[in-house]
């Protein structure tokens, strides 16, 4: 006795249908699903990424920052480092007074007698340079500033007679060291038990 399929035909192709529909839905659904997945993967590893990079664009952002602070500090230190070496430079190239005091010295004779001596010194716009006008100090390396400076020697003392004192004028114009000696005061004053030419000498070099 063969099987006979009692089921009729419409309702046969309709549950196969339906089973291909709940396949295809099933093989959607998972589509879907890995699809979904893998877009969320990607999301979280290109946040990942962009958080990553934005620390590193950081992290360089606060290297430069803290290279240009150090750079900075190093061009004060070497603004500083150069104006003590011309400051040094300028100051060993000028005169020893201490010669200067020797050599004046030398022409006093035995006639006369210093009880001051004042050294000033001028700037090129014939200013007295001081130390209260060091504000006013032009801002030029010093060794070339004071190159263009002069100064004046003022000497005062007493002298045996005018004769004396003029001698020692004569003196120091000759002793080449001064661009000009001029004798600035003379007048007769007591000195010690006795009289003397009290006297200012003005020294200009």
């Amino acid at each position: 006795m063969s099987d006979v399929n009692l089921i009729p035909a419409s309702r046969v192709v309709g549950k196969r249908r339906k089973a291909r529909l709940c396949v295809w839905v099933t093989v959607c659904g998972m589509y879907g699903a890995l699809i979904a997945a893998g877009s969320l993967t990607f999301h979280v590893a290109h946040a990942g990424e962009s958080r990553s990079q934005t620390r590193q664009l950081e992290a360089a952002d606060k290297r430069i920052e803290e290279n240009n602070r150090i750079m900075l500090g190093l061009r004060r230190q070497l603004a500083e480092t150069t104006t003590a070496l011309e400051t040094t430079k300028a100051i060993h190239g000028q005169p020893d007074w201490s010669k200067l005091l020797t050599g004046l010295s030398a022409q006093l004779g035995e006639e006369i007698v210093l009880s001051h001596c004042q050294l000033t010194t001028l700037a090129a716009d014939g200013k007295v340079i001081t130390v209260e006008g060091s504000g006013s100090v032009p801002a030029v390396p010093l060794g070339a500033f004071l190159k263009g400076c002069r100064r004046t020697l003022l000497l005062n003392g007493y002298g045996k007679s005018q004769e004396s004192v003029s001698r020692f004028v004569l003196r120091l114009e000759g002793s080449g060291v001064f661009d000009l000696v001029r004798l600035a005061n003379c007048s007769r004053q007591t000195f010690l038990k006795g009289e003397a030419v009290a006297f200012v000498v003005e020294c200009q070099f």
